[in-house]
C-alpha cells in the first residue's frame, strides 16, 4: 500500500489525537472508560479506512 493512500487517514489521526490530548488535559480530564472508548474510536476508524482502501485497490 502505497503512503499516498495512507495520507488523508495521517492528516485526520494526527490533528484529532493532538487536539483531543490538549482539550483533555485542559478543559475536561476522561475517565479510564471514555479515554478507552477515545482509543477504540480512533483504532476502529484506522482499521475501517486500511480495509477500505485494500478493498478499493483489489477490486481494480
Amino acid at each position: 500500500m502505497k503512503l499516498k493512500y495512507l495520507l488523508p487517514l495521517i492528516t485526520w489521526i494526527v490533528p484529532t489525537v493532538i487536539i483531543s490530548a490538549i482539550m483533555f488535559k485542559v478543559d475536561a480530564p476522561l475517565t479510564d472508560t471514555q479515554f478507552g472508548g477515545f482509543i477504540a474510536l480512533l483504532i476502529s476508524a484506522c482499521i475501517t479506512y486500511v480495509i477500505g482502501i485494500r478493498i478499493t485497490l483489489k477490486d481494480k
